[in-house]
């Protein structure tokens, strides 16, 4: 539907051949803090380049 093929997704598709990689799952980034220090509610609206769904590239 979107044209992805595994050619074109193979190092994303290698990158969880094993599992998840570890993480640390605060979500402590920069967009993070921007969102508090401006009081926005929503971290989409203080992230540069959002990656929703709908988006396939950076």
């Amino acid at each position: 539907e979107k044209g992805l093929t595994d050619a074109t997704i193979g190092d994303y598709l290698n990158f969880f051949r094993y599992g998840c990689p570890p993480h640390g799952g605060l979500g402590a980034g920069p967009s993070r803090f921007i969102m508090k220090m401006l009081g926005i509610d929503n971290i989409r609206e203080a992230t540069y380049l959002y990656r929703g769904v709908k988006r396939l590239t950076p």
